[in-house]
């Protein structure tokens, strides 16, 4: 089984981050001094009058450019020179701590952490849509991927029942032309079907009724879901270790999208696992409120590019499109929307191509469950 490293774009993301930082930083000091040779320039008509008052403008720029931290340096920053140069430069101690000048001094500090406050509220506010439209970009890219893969899919299916047909209509009497045309047509139209449902499944998860409020055995999920994958196991020759426990380990929810779920999990592994490969199933408590499900492989793996966008719909895994089993990319995003409405979290990690993947159902137990 792969481990999960770390991926190899981190250090670079980490350095640019540190960059940024640095960057934000030197913009809230240029801003300061900028503010103070103004105000220095000024300081010839305004004399003590608003000391502080241009020097809440760099506050601004450093809250909107780099949000809360910078904002408060710029705070710090300007309450040092502008209480230095304007109030106790050629003074005593004592007439900063004058009621005037302080009352003016925290009344600075006071803007200056509200425009911090509110810069850093916006920071998070433009990351967090900017991170949302970095993903409506990746979902509708893949939606257009998906609708090339969906005429593919589609025309190869039609395609082979045109040649049995054509076959039937030349040789109505051969049985093994028939045999042979009737089993094409089979085939085809359940792959057809599986499309089609996963389409319909994934739009009657998107918009259905909160899962059932049951208590299920998390154990009886997993061997229904192990039974369903079982034909395609056997068929690539994969050895399949499981280790769920003897006791019962309960969870609420509705049990047939559960085995929807680990069903789906277990025959991805299969799927992107070369034949003879290695795959464990893994139940187990995490803390004393939930429970674990591990689905581990040592496949083709994940690029760590993919594994952020893998459970959006019509994403699909490198290698998809040379699937024997076809797909459309949905499966992964019915299995999240499922976990979700159970309260739960459904992650995937792995090291790399080819070091193989883990899929972790986290749900939390029933009250009073075992």
């Amino acid at each position: 089984m792969g481990s999960t490293a770390i991926p190899e774009d981190v250090p670079g993301t980490v350095q640019a981050s540190s960059t940024r930082m640095k960057r934000q930083y030197l913009v809230a000091i240029a801003a300061v001094a900028a503010a103070l040779l103004l105000r220095y320039l000024l300081n010839p008509v305004l004399g003590q009058q608003g000391p502080y008052l241009i020097l809440t403008l760099p506050i601004v720029a450093a809250a909107v450019y780099g949000g809360f931290g910078p904002a408060l340096f710029a705070t710090a920053l300007g309450t040092s020179a502008g209480t230095y140069l304007f109030i106790d430069r050629g003074a005593g101690l004592h007439d900063v701590l004058q009621p005037e000048n302080l009352t003016r001094t925290l009344l600075f500090v006071v803007i200056g952490l509200a425009v911090a406050l509110m810069g850093g509220w916006l920071h998070r506010s433009r990351a967090a849509l900017a991170d949302k439209v970095r993903q409506l970009k990746s979902s509708n890219r893949a939606k257009d991927n998906a609708m090339a893969v969906l005429g593919h899919e589609i025309r190869n299916p039609l395609s082979a029942i045109h040649l049995a047909q054509t076959v039937l209509q030349r040789a109505p009497g051969d049985e093994k032309r028939i045999a042979w045309a009737t089993e094409v047509i089979g085939r085809q139209v359940a792959q057809m079907t599986r499309m089609a449902d996963d389409l319909l499944d994934l739009s009657g998860v998107m918009r259905g009724a909160p899962p059932a409020r049951l208590e299920v055995d998390l154990r009886q999920v997993l061997l229904q879901a192990l039974e369903q994958s079982a034909p395609l196991y056997a068929k690539k020759g994969h050895r399949l270790h499981t280790r769920i426990g003897d006791a019962p380990v309960v969870v609420t929810g509705d049990a047939q999208r559960l085995v929807q779920v680990f069903a789906n999990l277990l025959t991805n592994a299969a799927k992107y696992t070369d034949p003879g490969g290695e795959i464990a199933l893994t139940l187990q408590p995490k803390g004393a409120r939930e429970v674990a499900v591990a689905i581990e492989d040592n496949g083709v793996g994940l690029p760590p590019g993919l594994v952020a966008d893998l459970f959006e719909p019509f994403v699909q895994a490198p290698g998809a499109a040379s699937n024997a089993e076809g797909g459309l990319g949905l499966g992964l995003a019915i299995v999240r929307k499922i976990v979700t409405a159970h309260g739960g979290e459904v992650t995937a990690d792995s090291a790399g191509p080819g070091q193989g993947s883990r899929f972790t159902v986290v749900l939390p137990k029933a009250q009073g469950g075992a």
